[in-house]
């Protein structure tokens, strides 16, 4: 039953996982979203990629190219991709607790270095809360987008490695 799955199941399953492991992780740990300490999300996404992978190398009867690998493994992380960016707007937009914090660093250090007014310093907060969303989003898309790709180059050329002429 789970090998009859499409590509874009497994991305959703996947993303759910992902999800669900960053929701338990910033309420029951108090780990903020993107921080270096949920490894456990990008374990899930390499594992969502490589099962897809390892899947569709089993169902193929005959050798498959690199660009079949690719395709399939695609079509899971763009939907990684989507509901990590989705998961991060709404994340972002009701969580402010990492923007203050930036604002707060960023002020902090200007005061220190004393080169700025004080209304430069705020000019510059509100520029950090105008472009935080977006910059995170974005962020966000670029990463899941790069890590997908890796992930599935990588996994696709060990595969086919593994295949027999």
């Amino acid at each position: 039953m789970m090998n009859q799955l499409s590509p874009t199941i497994k991305g959703l399953i996947t993303g759910g996982a992902m999800i669900a492991a960053t929701l338990v992780a910033y309420f029951g740990f108090k780990i903020p979203f993107n921080s270096s300490e949920q490894f456990v999300t990008l374990s899930l996404y390499t594992a969502g990629i490589i099962w897809a992978l390892v899947v569709f190398k089993k169902q193929n009867n005959e050798p498959a190219s690199f660009k079949m690998f690719f395709q399939e493994g695609f079509k899971v992380f763009i939907v990684v991709t989507l509901l990590m960016v989705v998961y991060s707007f709404f994340y972002y937009l009701f969580d402010h607790s990492q923007r203050d914090a930036m604002i707060e660093n960023t002020n902090k250090l200007l005061l220190e270095q004393k080169e700025r007014m004080p209304s430069e310093i705020a000019e510059n907060a509100k520029q950090i809360k105008k472009m935080f969303l977006p910059m995170m989003v974005g962020i966000c898309l670029f990463k899941h987008l790069i890590i997908g790709v890796l992930i599935t180059a990588i996994t696709g050329g060990f595969l086919i490695s593994q295949q027999k002429d």
